[in-house]
């Protein structure tokens, strides 16, 4: 019995170093994530709509935002002119991908400190290495001009990016005005979400909670910037809450 019990109290004592032996682990590999990207500490905070501090701060300064309506034959002929030729299917893609990455065709974009991708659910992370640059630019001219009013940095949205020919058929049966063929198919193109950003913490606000919408403002600046310096075509695409962008040169 006592043989019984002292077995018992060192697989309690082993159970519990083990357990603090995880704890450990995961923080160090969560301070190792924080080196690489913005590290949020504290715990999130979701503001009623209308509540929320920096939609209110937004809403305060005078954003110089375009039309932002090129058309998307526009678009299309930019893709066309300096994308690469679209894929048939997806697994012509997934059967080609790793060469065209090898010879830098394309560029696989990932989630990163400006950006995050959402579930890209007919599409793929990959852009032509100016697109991809792009968007990148997109992002950094967004942090500054937050940055400027004193703002934190957040994530936006990627809610669409490269799409096949097969893809994007299968968008069209789900959703009645997309067209047959898209600049998305050329891997110049990219949607950016303007209904929602994401904080820090990385946590999406329940329903009825503030989204960040007013943050659509400062990107739309940002984009109006870049159009007018000839790098980007934009339209903003009310249907799907994006302002759906194509590279330019």
């Amino acid at each position: 019995m006592r043989r019984t019990k002292r077995l018992s109290i060192i697989f309690f004592v082993l159970g519990f170093v083990f357990c603090l032996f995880l704890i450990g682990a995961v923080r160090f590999l969560n301070t190792l994530n924080c080196s690489k990207t913005h590290c949020f500490k504290g715990k999130a905070v979701f503001y009623p709509v209308g509540n929320c501090p920096d939609c209110k701060k937004i809403a305060t300064y005078h954003w110089k935002v375009g039309q932002l309506n090129d058309d998307n034959n526009v678009h299309l002929a930019f893709s066309q002119r300096l994308g690469i030729e679209p894929f048939m299917t997806n697994a012509d893609l997934e059967s080609h991908i790793k060469t065209y990455l090898m010879i830098g065709k394309l560029k696989k974009i990932e989630d990163c400190e400006t950006y995050r991708l959402k579930a890209l659910t007919h599409s793929y992370p990959y852009l032509v290495p100016n697109a991809a640059n792009l968007l990148g630019e997109i992002g950094k001219r967004f942090e500054e001009k937050l940055a400027k009013i004193g703002i934190e940095p957040y994530y936006m949205l990627i809610s669409s990016v490269l799409r096949t020919n097969e893809s994007q058929h299968g968008l069209e049966k789900r959703n009645k005005n997309a067209a047959p063929v898209s600049a998305h198919m050329y891997g110049t193109t990219f949607d950016i979400s303007y209904k929602e950003f994401l904080p820090l913490s990385g946590q999406h606000a329940h329903e009825g909670f503030c989204r960040h919408d007013m943050f659509r403002y400062v990107l739309g600046e940002a984009l109006t910037e870049l159009s007018e310096e000839g790098r980007c075509k934009v339209v903003i695409e009310k249907k799907q809450a994006c302002f759906h962008v194509t590279a330019a040169e």
